[in-house]
């Protein structure tokens, strides 16, 4: 039988470790990097209404006055978007929209003031009956704590069950494995966001462990199957506990690669419709990001996994083999009175 690395445990488990580690400390010390998302800023808002929408030019002519009123504040801003306005009663879009232009948090008060009496003296001798109001606030770069801790919540929910049903259709050995495998695949992946410093929205973190959890424990349901079903063969009834997890996870290849390989088809694509439909950088490297965990799983139901799972198999098939010695001596015992009285 040629020989796979189902010893290398101790290697697998070093390899984890200081990936892990790492991980930890650098998300210590530095977080995640959460460059994707805004930090905080100053926002200088116009708001229009219809009658600026269907002027002629009217919505470039008041992108002109902006423009003019920050040079001649001696400001300059990062970032532009044109928004529609919505109703806060409703929720729906109204007429008219808005222009919204984002400055650093160190712009001046008055520099801006300056601008929004600018924008609206423009606006009031432009535009005759016109609605144009110009606002500036601060905005700030929140991440939404309980929201990811009830994310957090849902997929360990979700793992929990998932790993009750491995439990009951292949066994808690199998299922002990899982969870072990599931919670290393988290934290190296985790831990590859953490110490590869990729641009990321503060969600992404939350995304990127449900991943590696769902790849994980579906990776290792596929070697559950294939191991349920040859160890069913009396080829594998001679084997000890290592061949016979060694032969099995052969054949379980090439349905973890397939798997894998849609896997990253389908972030691969999401990634490219992302792009094409302009969407932000963070928000475009997240597809990309989750092949990390999905390699990770590739990595943990192919070498780490087995080798993990040969000692929990040998430890249950010892408790089954005296469990099994003991209830058949207790079911001869129980004949033998039967049969004397």
């Amino acid at each position: 039988m040629t020989k796979r690395p189902i010893k290398m445990l101790p290697i697998w488990i070093a390899v984890s470790s200081v990936i892990i580690l790492a991980g930890i400390l650098l998300f210590a010390l530095l977080g995640f990097n959460h460059s994707a998302e805004r930090g905080n800023n100053k926002t200088f808002e116009v708001e229009y209404d219809v009658v600026v929408d269907t002027a002629e030019n009217g919505i470039e002519s008041l992108k002109d006055a902006c423009e003019t009123a920050f040079k001649a504040s001696g400001i300059s801003y990062g970032d532009y978007q044109q928004a529609a306005k919505i109703d806060a009663n409703t929720g729906s879009e109204t007429v008219g929209g808005k222009l919204i232009y984002t400055f650093s948090v160190g712009v001046s008060d008055e520099a801006l003031a300056k601008a929004k009496a600018a924008v609206e003296s423009f606006a009031n001798e432009t535009f005759e009956d016109a609605q144009v109001y110009a606002d500036y606030h601060v905005s700030y770069n929140t991440v939404f704590t309980d929201a990811a801790w009830r994310a957090a919540i849902a997929v360990a929910v979700g793992l929990v069950v998932a790993l009750i049903y491995v439990g009951i259709r292949f066994g808690v050995g199998a299922a002990l494995t899982g969870l072990t495998l599931t919670v290393h695949d988290v934290l190296v992946a985790l831990s590859l966001l953490a110490i590869l410093r990729i641009p990321v929205y503060t969600f992404a973190p939350i995304v990127v462990g449900a991943v590696a959890a769902f790849a994980s424990l579906f990776m290792w349901v596929l070697q559950c199957m294939k191991m349920r079903e040859n160890f069913k063969s009396a080829e594998y009834g001679a084997y000890s506990a290592e061949e016979a997890v060694e032969a099995s996870s052969k054949t379980a290849e090439k349905a973890i690669y397939i798997a894998a390989g849609a896997l990253g088809i389908v972030l691969v694509i999401f990634t490219v419709a992302l792009a094409i439909a302009g969407s932000q950088l963070g928000a475009i490297l997240l597809p990309l990001v989750c092949l990390f965990p999905v390699g990770v799983s590739v990595y943990s139901s192919l070498l780490f996994g087995p080798a993990l799972h040969v000692p929990v198999k040998t430890a249950f098939d010892k408790f089954n083999s005296k469990h099994k010695r003991r209830f058949g001596k207790a079911k001869a015992d129980k004949k033998k009175e039967e049969k004397e009285n």
